[in-house]
């Protein structure tokens, strides 16, 4: 009678909750579905009428705002921040939420990078938790429990709410821990009651390394053990009028944004708008050169020197910039003979976070390929990442397999400041195409001064070094620029949508949080 009497309340909050939405009562749906989502009972019904009703969506608010690829983990960090938590203390829950929600895309098995400001000591701090090589390891693997990497993701969450973070961890963890079922529940209450150390040298560990090694998999007990996530100095990339903080080797975002913005800062790129054909193509190629730098020379500082303090200097821009035809394609192999380099992966999570202190998070984590290695460790529920893939299978290449190194890795979350405040978060998941679409959106934002809502609409391209053509967003792009381009000698693909931003517009008390309409995530605020 009392699982009945349970059952009945979750069922009247669920309606309460639609009535409430429809009628366009928001702080009421909102507050319900974060009572529901609180709870066991009436999950499944909250989350699909979360995806309805907030998918894709932007929010405005005075105090805190954030956005996330879904619905009910935006509602559990929107919770959070209204309860006195930081923008860590969200980071943290709706990362663990996400594990559950999302599970194909990122989890307790990935990594990931985050980009941080701290508004007490106005820096920039940028955390790497990317994955790393395990003591074994010799040659790269796409799939499978011998794919795998050691797992960061746990680690790298408590390194950020352990210098950072404000709220218990258990709280943090504990919203996860009632979305999960079976053995994934059990692992979360266990990280959430012992702490981080339990996944890396504890019980857990026993767990995940007899699972993986029972599979073929590389994972030691020494691997887990050895395991840190790194602090490291932000890239810093000025551009009109502002400085733009994302994260440095092994993560690309650096590189090739930096790259890209500085060969066409030197261009005359018109008043027409970053859509025309002739500004695309300036852009492309300059994509294309900065693809063509990162897949030569990217990997783990640990491993050898990343040059970049040379590939980010004047003087090569300038070179590049030289390089660029204004009226015809140049075919990659007509400016180098690319490094060894891998595909990499798209599927990701990313959000970004401002709190009611001023402090601001972009984050993006991920489990590599969808699905990760498609090994789940028995007794954990934990799906593991398949990062041994982005490793290059060359020797003696800057991105080979080391014990303990990272591979190189697509990820950039950045934070963009003006005036030494911030006033952007942003990023999205898409593999090769997300420095691109970054690069997309602050140019039509910085250069041709669109409204971020119109940046992130606007049709995206990406351009690599490998292979020659341009992927375009199959329905979104016009026919005339596409036949304008293809004049130029561009090759042309369709592909499904790019990327899925999120992103916080901070102007002043205002703040504009803004989830991708191409996916079913969601903006908040207060």
């Amino acid at each position: 009678m009392k699982q009945r009497g349970s059952t009945d309340k979750s069922v009247c909050a669920t309606r309460a909750f639609a009535v409430a939405r429809h009628e366009g009562q928001l702080d009421v749906a909102q507050t319900l579905l974060s009572v529901l989502v609180g709870g066991r009972l009436g999950i499944a019904v909250v989350l699909m009428l979360a995806s309805n009703a907030f998918a894709g969506s932007q929010a405005t608010a005075t105090h805190a705002a954030l956005a996330t690829s879904s619905p009910a983990a935006t509602q559990i960090g929107l919770r959070i921040l209204k309860s006195g938590g930081n923008a860590i203390d969200a980071a943290v829950a709706v990362s663990f939420a996400l594990a559950v929600l999302e599970p194909k895309a990122t989890g307790l098995g990935g990594g990931g990078f985050l980009t941080y400001f701290d508004a007490e000591s106005g820096g920039v701090w940028t955390l790497d938790f990317r994955e790393t090589a395990p003591l074994t390891a010799k040659i790269p693997a796409s799939k499978g429990a011998v794919s795998a990497c050691v797992p960061g993701f746990v680690a790298g969450l408590d390194a950020m709410h352990s210098r950072f973070g404000s709220r218990p961890w258990r709280e943090l963890v504990t919203p996860a821990q009632l979305l999960a079922k079976d053995d994934l529940a059990k692992t979360l209450q266990r990280i959430g009651e012992q702490g981080a150390h339990d996944f890396y040298d504890g019980e857990l560990t026993k767990k995940l390394v007899e699972g993986v090694q029972a599979a073929g998999g590389l994972l030691s007990y020494r691997d887990l053990r050895d395991y840190k996530p790194v602090w490291r100095a932000p890239v810093r990339i000025a551009f009109r009028g502002t400085e733009i903080y994302t994260v440095a080797p092994p993560a690309s975002g650096g590189l090739v944004l930096a790259s890209v913005l500085k060969i066409l800062n030197g261009l005359d790129l018109g008043t027409s708008g970053l859509q025309s054909p002739k500004t695309l193509h300036l852009m492309l190629e300059a994509e294309r050169r900065a693809a063509i730098d990162r897949d030569k020379f990217l990997g783990d500082p640990a491993g050898g020197r990343v040059p970049m303090h040379d590939l980010l200097s004047d003087e090569r821009a300038a070179l590049w910039r030289a390089s660029i035809d204004p009226n015809r394609v140049t075919p990659t192999i007509a400016l180098a003979e690319p490094g060894a380099s891998t595909a990499p992966s798209g599927h990701t999570t990313h959000i970004s976070i401002v709190d009611s202190h001023g402090n601001v998070v972009s984050m993006t984590t991920s489990l590599g390929d969808d699905g990760g290695s498609g090994f789940v460790v028995p007794a954990l529920g934990v799906l593991l990442n398949n990062a041994m893939n982005d490793f290059n299978s060359t020797a003696a290449t800057p991105n080979s397999v080391q014990w303990g190194n990272r591979p190189a890795s697509p990820l950039a979350p950045a934070i963009v400041l003006r005036g030494g405040k911030p006033m952007l978060a942003i990023g999205t998941p898409g593999g090769a195409t997300i420095t691109t679409t970054l690069a997309q959106i602050l140019l039509d934002m910085l250069v041709f001064k669109r409204s971020l809502p119109d940046a992130i609409a606007a049709p995206r391209w990406s351009q690599q070094a490998v292979p020659e053509e341009i992927a375009y967003e199959q329905g979104r792009a016009p026919q005339a620029t596409l036949d304008a381009l293809s004049a130029l000698g561009h090759g042309i693909r369709a592909r499904e949508p790019i990327g899925d931003v999120q992103a916080v517009l901070i102007d002043g008390r205002k703040l504009m949080a803004i989830s991708d309409s191409r996916h079913g995530g969601a903006a908040g605020g207060y």
